[in-house]
């Protein structure tokens, strides 16, 4: 019974056949085996694997897609796939553990955190070293914390994962509350002060 099902299975995916030879049809039954098998392999990586975008999860991410793709072509056998893709997912599971355990090993394999902008004042030496230029990182401020100018952030830091996050300064009146309970709206506002 299994070795039939076993059989019926390698006919629909097309077996060991070039891949000049498949039907339409195998090559859909393929994708979708591959597919189905990418989505399998994900859930058990968990957020890990393509949670934060890192470098780290992005360059499995595309070894992943090139070793699932010539599966669908039939350069490479299912089982093969298989087995190459666990590999490398134990392998980016033992380096994201070995990082967490030891911080100075996740120095090596990704970046840490490159603080841009410190109380308005624009850190040069880490822009330099992080090669955005200051049309860059303004774009960033505008779009990630609708600010014009360094002077109103804290603190602006480019992200392991490329992202720039900006936090801004709190200098002025700001909404922290706004709610409508029973017909009656309470908006609370904190003013904050900078300390001299």
């Amino acid at each position: 019974m299994l070795e039939s099902l076993w059989n019926n299975f390698v006919w629909l995916i097309g077996g060991q056949e070039p891949y000049e030879k498949l039907s339409a049809y195998q090559v859909i039954a393929r994708a979708a085996v591959v597919y189905i098998a990418a989505l399998i392999i994900l859930r058990v990586g968990k957020r890990r694997f393509l949670g934060n975008y890192s470098a780290f999860d992005i360059l499995l991410g595309f070894i992943m897609g090139s070793v699932m793709g010539r599966a669908i072509t039939g350069a490479i056998r299912f089982v093969d796939m298989v087995l190459v893709v666990v590999v490398l997912m134990v392998l980016h599971w033992l380096l994201a553990t070995v990082s967490y355990y030891w911080p100075g090993f996740s120095r090596v394999v990704e970046s840490m955190p490159r603080k841009l902008i410190v109380d308005g004042e624009i850190q040069q030496d880490a822009m330099q070293r992080s090669k955005i230029d200051k049309n860059d990182l303004l774009q960033a401020l505008r779009e990630e914390g609708n600010i014009e100018s360094p002077e109103e952030v804290k603190a602006a830091y480019l992200e392991r994962d490329g992202k720039i996050t900006v936090i801004p300064s709190r200098t002025g009146p700001h909404v922290v509350e706004a709610k409508v309970e029973n017909g009656v709206q309470t908006i609370r506002i904190v003013i904050e002060h900078d300390k001299q």
